[in-house]
């Protein structure tokens, strides 16, 4: 080499030949960046805390949690069944002891009207037989009569009846053939209960002598009644009066009629 090449200045600025593998290297450095910042960004540990808290929008629990659940969920609807099931239990029982109820008072009730309607029968039945004897007899058999109303009565009926229809009386039922004949029309109760009782029964009469025929229409007797050993007897009977009295003679001679107790000619 000669002394003028080794003194030969040099150019100041690089050599552009120079710059260009430059360039790979960068694009390698931003490559290895980008792929260390990945690995730290994925490498990074979770705390405690986020471990344990579940994503908002994750999948639902699963294990122990979720049959942990699912098994309080059963024992609620299987109480709620059990509440509703006792709630109809208590209703029909409910039920069933109103209905239970009604039936045994409709039972007394009617138990309570059929006594009370036998009560009324026995003492309208007494009454209206009562009433029958008194009214009826016949001329030829007296004392059958009389021994019909002894056991019909009580107290001392008796010995007002012999007054009323024994001696003179008895005489002239002879004299004159009389057969009567009682018919019971209505017997009204008033008063009743176990002991005693009072009514007032409505009798028609038709009175057959050898002369005549009396017809007498509606006459009330007010009877007072007691019960004795189980049986209804008359204690005492009044006379209240008739609607109509008729008296038809059987030769046609004599013909008589009285209303309301008064003599019409």
């Amino acid at each position: 080499m000669t002394a003028g090449q080794d003194l030969a200045p040099t150019s100041s600025e690089p050599p552009k030949a120079s710059e260009a593998p430059e360039a790979p290297e960068t694009a390698e450095a931003s490559e290895s960046g980008e792929a260390s910042e990945t690995s730290e960004t994925s490498e990074a540990p979770e705390t405690p805390e986020e471990a344990a808290s579940p994503s908002p929008s994750g999948p639902a629990p699963s294990g122990p949690a979720a049959a942990g659940g699912a098994g309080r969920r059963r024992v609620t609807r299987v109480k709620v069944m059990g509440a509703v099931a006792a709630m109809l239990v208590a209703a029909l029982a409910a039920t069933a002891v109103l209905q239970w109820v009604a039936a045994s008072r409709a039972d007394q009730a009617r138990e309570s009207l059929a006594a009370e309607r036998a009560l009324r029968l026995e003492v309208s039945g007494a009454a209206s037989a009562f009433s029958t004897s008194l009214l009826s007899y016949d001329y030829r058999d007296l004392q059958t009569t009389r021994a019909t109303l002894s056991a019909q009565a009580t107290g001392d009926f008796l010995a007002t009846y012999d007054s009323a229809f024994g001696g003179a009386m008895a005489q002239v039922i002879v004299k004159l053939k009389a057969v009567a004949q009682a018919t019971v029309r209505e017997v009204y109760l008033a008063d009743v209960d176990e002991a005693t009782a009072h009514a007032i029964v409505v009798v028609d009469q038709q009175v057959n002598t050898s002369e005549a025929i009396r017809s007498v229409k509606d006459s009330h007797l007010k009877i007072a009644l007691v019960k004795e050993k189980g049986v209804w007897k008359v204690r005492d009977v009044t006379v209240l009066g008739a609607a109509s009295d008729d008296q038809y003679a059987l030769d046609g001679k004599n013909n008589d009629s009285k209303n309301d107790g008064e003599k019409k000619d």
